[in-house]
């Protein structure tokens, strides 16, 4: 019985995220139903962190219930309404043709990815049933309060360790990070609460849920930028198989994927909106650009990343000298003004000076050079986790060059990329932060928040055409 409540919290979520964003597109373009389940799913699981939040600010006490419920009834005004779109469209059917012998090398290969893909998310599915909880990160941060929540069954909260210390009641606890985003925690909480205590595997599932909702909204997304379903399954190949993406699979409890199925599909979204202008797309964009800082805060610095793109995108072609004349002099003003230093209401106080960097909710930085290029090379270029990523992301870098002024999306594209880098470099090169990849620590986990996003970025400028095959409607 425990098995059946919670697949059913893990599904329910899942069929009402995937039937809203179904109902946005009416034609059944190739592609909608992957991008549907992998956007479905992540929005899904947003709702769930929003009725839990909204039942402990309530006072309600802790059950799956009633968040089940509205997410049932959710569920089912998102069938009838998806029901009506697809209707509505009265597709007209293209005559069968016959089958080439170059499409059925084409099938067979597509067929075999496939399975290669599902096994591969069967194994790992083996390692989180086996394996107890591991990873530093999951069990000294967000695992911790998903546990004393389950354990409980109250709405403790979590303070600093100085208030913990003057608390004469006793009924708060502290944590080190006692000031990260509760989303993940509440992820991990939720298919417990259906099983009725705290068990690691069942915590741990949705981390194998988004694994999968990643490589369905990226296939979904590349076929709706009109890859063929060969080519895009290539790129969710390339994507899913990289060791460091799969050890955070395998490996369960860490934040790190979330953000990066989060941003990455933000921004696959993003540069489907710049080249079509297609308001669902945006929406998209939006509603999961807005839930990065709610997985780390850092998400808040990668989601304001898509902000000076979008900038471009808005910008009619004649104004873009005037755009970049812009920028040039308010870099010049800031740095001949020793940096710019103001508040913003609700946030705190931001302080962007040539020595100091001071943003709310991430921290302070102080600038200074660090030479780390070679555990860097290393890391990216050398050792195991990114295969030839690193190699892939430089030659298409290169190769994007000559038409980065072509067309809007595609120096958004651009801007994307070279604003994600350059953060990187920032953070790795002039803060504290290089010991992180000197000790070939969190190198890794912070560049994995960018890969979805930079792959998708890559299939786009190469974006390889091969014939049409049997799989086209997929």
């Amino acid at each position: 019985m425990e098995g059946f409540r919670v697949g059913l919290v893990l599904i329910i979520p899942w069929l009402a995220g995937t039937l809203w964003v179904r109902a946005l597109w009416r034609d059944a373009q190739p592609g909608v139903w992957p991008l549907a389940l992998g956007y479905g799913y992540l929005l899904g699981g947003l709702a769930t962190v929003l009725l839990l939040r909204a039942q402990a600010v309530a006072g309600l006490p802790m059950d799956f219930a009633g968040p089940l419920i509205v997410l049932g009834l959710l569920a089912l005004a998102g069938s009838g309404l998806a029901w009506r779109r697809i209707l509505s469209a009265h597709p007209d059917l293209p005559p069968q043709k016959a089958q080439a012998p170059d499409e059925t090398w084409q099938t067979l290969l597509f067929i075999l990815l496939l399975g290669w893909l599902g096994w591969r998310c069967f194994g790992l599915a083996q390692e989180i049933e086996w394996r107890p909880l591991y990873p530093w990160d999951a069990w000294t941060t967000w695992m911790v309060r998903a546990k004393v929540w389950s354990e409980l069954q109250q709405w403790v909260p979590f303070v600093d360790p100085q208030t913990w210390l003057t608390s004469a009641h006793g009924s708060a606890y502290t944590l080190a990070a006692w000031n990260y985003p509760e989303t993940v925690s509440l992820l991990a909480l939720w298919p417990t609460l259906a099983f009725g205590a705290w068990n690691e595997t069942v915590a741990l599932l949705p981390w194998l849920g988004i694994a999968v909702a990643l490589g369905c909204g990226f296939y979904g997304q590349a076929r709706l930028w009109g890859v063929s379903p060969l080519v895009a399954l290539i790129f969710v190949w390339l994507l899913l198989s990289l060791p460091i993406l799969d050890t955070h699979v395998a490996l369960a409890g860490y934040a790190d994927l979330w953000l990066a199925a989060t941003f990455g599909l933000a921004a696959c979204a993003f540069l489907q909106w710049a080249r079509t202008r297609d308001p669902w797309q945006g929406i998209l964009a939006l509603l999961l650009a807005l839930a990065c800082p709610w997985i780390k805060h850092e998400g808040l610095v990668w989601a304001l990343l898509l902000l000076p793109a979008a900038v471009w995108v808005w910008t009619p072609r004649r104004y873009w000298p005037w755009l970049i004349g812009g920028f040039i002099l308010l870099l010049v003003g800031w740095w001949a003004a020793g940096g710019f230093t103001f508040n913003i209401a609700g946030l705190g106080k931001i302080r962007l000076t040539p020595d100091t960097i001071r943003l709310p909710l991430v921290g302070r930085f102080e600038l200074h050079y660090h030479d780390v290029w070679g555990p860097v090379i290393r890391n990216l270029l050398l050792l195991g986790n990114w295969h030839l990523f690193g190699y892939l992301l430089l030659a298409t870098l290169l190769m994007s060059l000559p038409g980065i002024f072509a067309e809007p999306w595609r120096m958004a594209g651009a801007m994307l990329v070279i604003a994600g880098l350059l953060v990187l470099f920032i953070l790795f090169f002039l803060t504290d932060a290089h010991h992180w990849a000197r000790q070939y620590t969190s190198i890794n986990r912070v560049f994995l928040h960018f890969v979805p996003a930079l792959l998708f970025w890559i299939m786009t400028m190469l974006h390889i055409k091969v014939p049409t095959t049997p799989t086209e409607s997929l």
